[in-house]
């Protein structure tokens, strides 16, 4: 692993707009996921590809909570 360390959140929001409490729910969330990816991942994987992969599962997981079970549209 190289001297870099990732540390969800620590990026500063100053002058950006602010984030509802949903939208910075699901960041925070995804910031945990990449994050424990990434450690488990042991130099496998890069931060980007951790962040890119946990937003990836994050909207399967979203979709497949979203579809009916019953098949209804």
């Amino acid at each position: 692993m190289s001297g870099h360390e990732f540390a969800p959140g620590r990026r500063s929001r100053k002058g950006r707009p602010q984030m509802t409490q949903e939208a910075q729910a699901i960041a925070d969330e995804l910031s945990r996921r990449a994050a424990q990816m990434w450690a488990e991942a042991d130099g496998e994987l890069s931060i980007r590809e951790a962040v890119e992969l946990a937003a990836f599962r994050m909207g399967v997981e979203t979709s497949q909570t979203m579809t009916d079970p019953g098949g209804k549209s």
